[in-house]
């Protein structure tokens, strides 16, 4: 008996996860813009950032392959993702700091490499990747939980005063605002 209530408990979990998911693509295009940061910050109190982007991505994350940029649904739906991944990369970089083989971050580049080739938002995050593959782990990195965050105060547009990551200096992290909607 209680194993099937602790399996309908994660299937209506994974069910609310895809509902606020959709609601996360949804805002983007036009809804409910606030949202985007709102779920950014708050998520990990009820998923994993592994959990968030395999519903993001199984959800959306095969569409673009034939996309044009005319403007019609599957160009803007693509721009949305590029808002939010940029908006996730920007404010909460830590929540890719996975240790030692980053496997969210690894992800994140192969799914920017497949749909945005050459954007400045994969530059971004293979750039983040060979910073923190060369950082050299320390034990308490280990047994430490990845801290959340609000989002980094910037002396410029462009520039964070300071860096997410032990061993990374703010000269070498790039923040960019999120792509505009229209």
């Amino acid at each position: 008996m209680r194993k099937n209530k602790a399996c309908m408990v994660r299937l209506t979990q994974a069910r609310q996860l895809e509902k606020l998911v959709d609601q996360l693509v949804r805002s983007c295009l036009g809804r409910d813009p606030a949202f985007v940061p709102t779920f950014l910050g708050s998520y990990r109190t009820f998923a994993t950032t592994q959990q968030v982007l395999d519903v993001l991505f199984t959800r959306y994350g095969t569409i673009f392959l034939h996309s044009e940029e005319d403007g019609g649904p599957l160009d803007q739906l693509k721009m949305a993702m590029s808002s939010i991944l940029a908006t996730w990369l920007n404010w909460y970089p830590e929540d890719f700091f996975q240790p030692p083989a980053f496997p969210c971050l690894n992800l994140l580049v192969a799914y920017l490499g497949l749909n945005f080739p050459g954007s400045d938002l994969e530059h971004q995050a293979k750039f983040l990747l060979s910073e923190l593959d060369h950082l050299e782990p320390t034990q308490g990195d280990a047994e430490a939980p990845v801290p959340t965050s609000t989002p980094l105060p910037s002396t410029e547009l462009g520039q964070a005063e300071g860096s997410a990551f032990p061993g990374v200096s703010a000269s070498h992290r790039r923040l960019t605002p999120a792509p505009a909607m229209a």
